[in-house]
């Protein structure tokens, strides 16, 4: 799988003044920033910024799962 923080930045960089790029972007800053974001503003994009949208919140997620993760393993283990 491609890295989709990659791919979505290409994607903007290509097609800035694009409402897809505008949305995608919104994206970015709102998955960094902890903020709301509107879902359907995903669902009104075309295949493609679509896809890129799903994989950036897959791979999201992804990564505060792992970093979750070794957080609590961090903490259970003893002092030594």
């Amino acid at each position: 799988m491609a890295n989709a923080v990659s791919s979505t930045s290409k994607f903007i960089l290509k097609h800035p003044e694009t409402e897809a790029a505008h949305t995608l972007y919104q994206l970015c800053l709102a998955l960094e920033a902890g903020a709301a974001f509107e879902l359907e503003r995903i669902y009104q994009l075309d295949p493609k910024p679509f896809e890129l949208a799903i994989d950036l919140l897959e791979e999201w997620r992804f990564d505060r799962h792992v970093t979750v993760r070794r957080v609590r393993k961090y903490l259970e283990q003893p002092d030594e």
